[in-house]
């Protein structure tokens, strides 16, 4: 039962990661006008996600569902261990 909720933990947690990179990447594009930002711009993003209270909820989600991951992984060793 662990397993089960710890790889739809992970499938949530990949989903909204990857909506969140896709987003970060579409703003830099937009912010700087190039069509491959580079780190730096990158960086900076990352700075205004950290931040900006907009994003707030994107951060408090993320957060809660990685501690998630961690957790029932966690959970998984140490109930499926002989």
């Amino acid at each position: 039962m662990l397993f089960i909720l710890c790889g739809i933990a992970f499938a949530l947690w990949t989903f909204v990661m990857f909506r969140t990179l896709f987003a970060m990447r579409r703003r830099v594009v937009a912010r700087t006008g190039k069509s491959i930002p580079g780190p730096m711009d990158t960086l900076r993003e990352w700075g205004f996600w950290l931040r900006d209270p907009v994003y707030r909820s994107e951060r408090f989600r993320l957060l809660t569902l990685t501690l998630a991951v961690f957790v029932l992984a966690y959970l998984t060793s140490v109930f499926s261990a002989p």
